[in-house]
């Protein structure tokens, strides 16, 4: 076993929600190593699997940044630590290493039991005190806030692919969604797109710079053109870059 090593194990749809495909990318990205030391596959579509991997890496850093990576993906330590606090020093000051939150249903071990975090938001901090843990923007963080630092006890329980059928921009929109393959939704989405503008509707894209960079804004004029696009919602991102791509 490498010096730099730490088991670790993930549970849930593993499979068809890609969450055992994240973490292997995560590791063999940051150049890390893995070795699967027992997985359990679940046998039917509603049956969770379970399996304990040995993360190891070449030094402690490295190790440290891929178990960032994993934990964010839904894996957990196999010996878990309480959840490390830190107390806000002013108004709307968060603590050097602060835990940025995820939009993912999120639980701290603290006091030796893992506790749901109420109110999740996309990069915020967790505040925990005697009613329980909750998720805070800045502004409403106050002095004495005991602030979550660190990956330790925190526990991100990640999206899982809908064990039934929906409407494919009912799950899109949704708070959290998993992976789909991207030609299947791509046909789904132009689907839903002519027939809404077949009955009258109409169709508005809330726009970032991805659009730029993946090349597609050639395809989103021509929509427009087509008169398939009624109106834009975006930030200064996407225009700044598409002025840049145009020049």
């Amino acid at each position: 076993m490498s010096k730099f090593s730490r088991e670790i194990e993930v549970k849930g749809h593993l499979i068809d929600s890609l969450i055992l495909t994240k973490i292997f990318d995560v590791i063999m990205d940051l150049k890390g190593e893995f070795q699967i030391l027992e997985i359990k596959i679940g046998k039917r579509k509603t049956d969770t699997s379970h399996a304990k991997i040995l993360v190891q890496a070449r030094n402690q850093k490295q190790l440290d940044e891929i178990l960032e990576f994993v934990y964010r993906e839904g894996a957990t330590a196999l010996i878990q630590n309480e959840a490390k606090l830190k107390t806000a020093s002013k108004n709307m000051v968060m603590p050097e290493n602060f835990y940025s939150t995820t939009n993912n249903q999120t639980q701290i071990f603290y006091k030796k039991r893992w506790l749901d975090v109420e109110n999740m938001m996309m990069d915020k901090c967790i505040v925990v005190n005697s009613r329980g843990a909750k998720c805070v923007p800045i502004k409403d963080l106050k002095k004495g806030d005991k602030v979550v630092v660190g990956e330790t006890g925190v526990k991100v329980i990640p999206p899982e692919r809908p064990r039934e059928g929906m409407n494919i921009f009912e799950f899109m929109s949704s708070s959290s969604s998993s992976e789909r393959p991207t030609q299947h939704i791509a046909k789904r989405v132009a689907e839903d797109i002519y027939k809404t503008k077949k009955d009258g509707g109409k169709i508005i894209i809330v726009g970032g710079p991805a659009i730029v960079h993946t090349g597609a804004s050639d395809s989103i004029a021509k929509l427009i053109r087509l008169g398939y696009i009624d109106a834009i919602l975006a930030g200064n991102a996407l225009a700044v870059h598409d002025i840049e791509y145009a020049t």
